[in-house]
């Protein structure tokens, strides 16, 4: 039986609309792997970078609260509650600053926006965005997004920190990626969830697994007892993640490293 990769989106397979197609083609052609996918961002850019490839599994996006197929297709999705979420949204809004906050459509796949008070740094239109709507007014976003089918709310800059207690985020699980996206899912609900998640749909045992990642919403899924850890990105990740992992592999090298294991395997 072949082991599975697990492997994180962004900052490893993509970097604002960047493939690593090498990357993509050691995976495609390993022997004693399969492979499948992570994101802390919205799945859809997932989706259209793993069309044209040969991926047999779903994979995990929203931080684990979402799970999809190459078409699509909706395995697995944690709802969070409609007014909580809304209460959430709101408090928001009024109580702290940041650039955006968006929802990912589970139905067309795509973001939605809500313009914050801070000055965008990059165009909510940018390719890398797949955005569908973006709305200025609380209200007006709220009138136009499925309040009984969000599973994941994301925000930019938000001014906030999450070692700190604020009781608008008690009942949500509240994580952190390159400094400035917090992804916020329901309690106990995170990329660690997720590879479980999968573990059990697809059968296969987590020693089984071997984990890729490069950011701090990668913690929880480097705190399960897998196969392997590897830590990696484009930039040096966070002390914390190198900390969890079995190994640092820079990302140039991670192609070469992963068709060595392969070829361990085999003898």
């Amino acid at each position: 039986m072949k082991k599975l990769i697990i492997c994180d989106m962004s900052g490893i397979i993509t970097r604002k609309g960047f493939i690593n197609t090498e990357l993509l083609k050691t995976l495609e052609n390993l022997k004693n792997f399969d492979f499948s996918f992570c994101t802390g961002k919205g799945y859809y850019g997932g989706l259209a970078v793993l069309k044209e490839t040969n991926i047999h599994y779903p994979f995990i996006c929203e931080n684990g609260a979402v799970l999809v197929t190459k078409d699509g297709k909706i395995v697995y999705n944690d709802k969070m509650d409609a007014e909580e979420s809304v209460n959430l949204i709101k408090n928001i809004v009024k109580r702290y600053s940041f650039e955006f906050l968006a929802y990912v459509d589970l139905k067309t796949h795509k973001y939605k926006f809500l313009r914050g008070n801070k000055k965008l740094t990059e165009d909510l239109t940018q390719p890398w965005f797949y955005s569908e709507e973006i709305y200025d007014d609380v209200d007006l976003f709220l009138e136009n997004i499925d309040i009984n089918n969000i599973c994941r709310i994301t925000t930019r800059g938000l001014n906030y920190n999450v070692k700190n207690k604020d009781k608008i985020f008690e009942n949500f699980h509240v994580v952190v990626s390159e400094n400035e996206f917090h992804s916020i899912c329901n309690k106990n609900i995170n990329k660690g969830f997720g590879v479980e998640k999968i573990s059990n749909l697809l059968n296969i045992d987590l020693n089984r697994i071997l984990i890729i990642g490069n950011d701090m919403n990668d913690i929880d899924m480097f705190k399960l007892n897998c196969y392997l850890k590897v830590a990696t990105g484009y930039d040096k990740p966070p002390q914390e993640l190198i900390n969890l992992s079995d190994k640092y592999i820079p990302l140039n090298d991670l192609p070469t490293f992963l068709k060595k294991i392969d070829n361990e395997i085999e003898m």
